[in-house]
């Protein structure tokens, strides 16, 4: 379900998510859509990669602030379904994308994305029907790199209680990731 709140409402409808967290950044007056299930997700994404913290640095945009920054006016940000984020693991650090990827991929998201070349943020979306599942950071953008498992495109990243400790390698930079069942 989709809900509306007023611009300035700070309600937590989870227990680690703000409303505020997700309001259009582009300064205007107007209401913020938010998604229960994208909220209830991130929850849950939280939970498995035992984060300290996620960060929206994107929730909901109104069509003309999603076009100023490149989208098209009408996409899945614009309807509240979906976030751009960073995870923080519990020593504060980063969590990479691809682990990221992988594991909202378990989690259920339907659309899941590197959004940049230093593969720390991830775009995470509860559309319906479809998957996709990208990178924005490869030439040619997601047309160029859409795949259907992130486990296949991450081959490094296993699965929540496979391992405890690993390493990826992202574009010749090598990043430590622990996961830890919670």
């Amino acid at each position: 379900m989709i809900m509306t709140y007023s611009q300035n409402n700070n309600d937590m409808p989870t227990p680690h998510f703000r409303v505020g967290e997700f309001k259009c950044k582009c300064g205007g007056n107007h209401g913020i859509k938010l998604d229960c299930e994208l909220v209830e997700k991130l929850e849950e994404l939280r939970t498995y990669l035992d984060c300290s913290r996620i960060i929206i640095n994107s929730g909901f945009r109104c069509p003309e602030h999603d076009r100023r920054v490149g989208g098209n006016g009408g996409g899945m940000h614009t309807k509240g379904q979906a976030a751009d984020i960073v995870c923080y693991d519990r020593q504060g650090d980063i969590i990479p994308a691809g682990v990221v990827c992988c594991a909202a991929q378990e989690v259920g998201f339907n659309g899941i994305a590197n959004i940049d070349n230093t593969y720390t943020a991830v775009h995470v979306d509860t559309r319906s029907g479809s998957k996709w599942y990208g990178d924005e950071a490869v030439p040619g953008g997601t047309s160029s790199s859409v795949c259907e498992d992130f486990y296949e495109y991450y081959p490094d990243v296993k699965p929540v209680g496979e391992i405890k400790t690993g390493m990826i390698e992202i574009d010749g930079v090598k990043y430590k990731y622990t996961l830890e069942k919670a």
